[in-house]
């Protein structure tokens, strides 16, 4: 912890010494924008939350009918607003407040059952961070704030996009050059996360660190490269209960990548290419390391590799017409962010409710898809996508296998067989998507697609799936 205040003190004192031209005043004030969105899913032949294939369990029994995996609904709503307050020489708070819904949770909704609402709520806060504008070069800013470091923009990205922390991070910039500097929080190991007769002094920090930097560079008006490195400390005890038993490996090592933007005339390119030590393959999938008598030591994050992956998208567009593809890799246990694919079947879970498996899980993958994009009208905008993955399926995972333990968006799911005799190996998509401005600001996204596994395995079953997906969005 001294070292992480020294360090934070220090990038304070960069700003201070870098001063003396301070900001120009700004109108102090508050402002408060928004967006919305309203989602309608439907999905057949697998489940909407856990993305689990209908598969037989020991029995035999056919899971699809078991569980009524056949033409589930689902329907989910939010509600953000931001709040930004600026004062006469320039600092400024951020804060988001989020507000959701899922229709499959109103008997227990705490709105409904426990008024007026309480700290349990479907009512909370993402966002909570100030800035500090030094010059105008040097901004620092402190708190709970979410990061993107890649070629696009959030909700897209392949290895770190709008990941969630506290921290404290510098925004430098020099002509076409931007540097971000940042130290963060992961896990406040001390701060509540050992319970009963579990519990470790509480003096003792025990916290998960990540130390790094971020930099990009406008090589002209048309093309961006840029990159980030950094490494994660995890002090968490391996063994911590009164009999020795060890419920996670800490999750620490180098991670890191690389990437690139731009167009020249109706060409266009996004790539990148990552890697995670093996003790943090899968440590951007929004999964954490459950480490409490619950959990029965299962350890999601890192696996006996240092683990690679990458893609590359290049697109041409002729008049109305756009065509792309999307050619990548991971292997040695490598995890993308959930939130990449351009698919609706296939990754892209942070855009697409119906997803039916995250790209890279399973095992280390081989992908190719073709996009045809056509905008019909400004109002409206038609993509089809086609998709196949060849995934060479993992023997073994966790700490000590060929990839982690992975449980987000996963297949077949709980009721999986041995990886050595079976697995999934390899799925195709095709699917589609409708776009249309119903008015400024308002956007409503008609989507839907097919899935065809193939699986081995006389424990599984690789029926294809098929989802839909209404999504409204307002932006206010």
């Amino acid at each position: 912890m001294k070292k992480v205040l020294v360090a934070g003190a220090a990038l304070m004192l960069v700003g201070g010494l870098g001063s003396t031209a301070s900001a120009a005043a700004v109108e102090p004030g508050v402002k408060i924008t928004g967006d919305a969105r309203v989602r309608l899913g439907y999905t057949d032949k697998y489940h909407m939350n856990s993305r689990q294939f209908g598969n037989r369990n020991a029995g035999g029994v056919d899971q699809v009918g078991e569980y009524n995996y056949k033409g589930q609904t689902n329907m989910d709503s939010r509600i953000r607003l931001n709040v930004v307050g600026t004062a006469a020489g320039g600092a400024y708070a951020k804060a988001r407040f989020r507000m959701e819904g899922s229709s499959g949770d109103i008997d227990n909704d705490p709105a409904v059952t426990q008024p007026p609402i309480n700290s349990g709520s479907n009512i909370w806060v993402d966002l909570a961070y100030i800035g500090i504008p030094f010059n105008d070069n040097l901004t620092v800013e402190l708190g709970r704030y979410r990061s993107t470091y890649g070629p696009m923009g959030p909700t897209y990205n392949f290895f770190y996009d709008d990941v969630s922390s506290y921290g404290i991070r510098g925004i430098i910039k020099f002509d076409n050059v931007e540097i971000n500097p940042f130290i963060e929080w992961m896990e406040e190991a001390q701060n509540g996360e050992y319970t009963g007769s579990l519990r470790r002094v509480a003096a003792e920090d025990d916290d998960v660190m990540r130390y790094g930097v971020h930099a990009k560079t406008k090589l002209n008006n048309d093309w961006t490269i840029g990159g980030m490195l950094g490494y994660q400390t995890d002090s968490r005890p391996e063994v911590w209960t009164a009999t020795g038993i060890q419920y996670f490996e800490p999750n620490e090592g180098l991670f890191g990548s690389l990437y690139v933007s731009g167009k020249a005339g109706a060409f266009g390119l996004n790539s990148e290419v990552a890697f995670t030590n093996a003790d943090l393959n899968n440590f951007n999938s929004w999964e954490t390391d459950t480490w409490t008598v619950s959990n029965n030591g299962n350890d999601l994050i890192g696996s006996k590799d240092t683990g690679y992956g990458g893609y590359v998208l290049p697109t041409y567009t002729i008049d109305k017409l756009t065509l792309g593809l999307n050619l990548g890799f991971t292997t040695k246990g490598f995890q993308p962010d959930r939130a990449f694919g351009t698919g609706v079947m296939m990754g892209s879970s942070d855009n697409s409710r119906i997803s039916s498996i995250r790209i890279g899980d399973f095992g280390n993958w081989l992908w190719g898809g073709l996009i045809v994009q056509y905008q019909a009208t400004e109002a409206l905008k038609l993509t089809g996508n086609f998709m196949y993955a060849d995934i060479h399926t993992w023997d073994s995972k966790g700490v000590a296998g060929d990839g982690p333990n992975t449980t987000s968006a996963s297949i077949p799911g709980t009721e999986a067989t041995d990886y050595s005799a079976g697995g999934v190996k390899s799925a195709w998509e095709v699917s589609g998507i409708l776009q249309y401005t119903i008015s400024q600001g308002m956007d409503m996204y008609l989507s839907a697609g097919y899935l065809k596994p193939k699986v081995e395995g006389y424990l599984e079953e690789d029926d294809g799936v098929f989802g839909a997906l209404s999504r409204f969005e307002l932006k206010f």
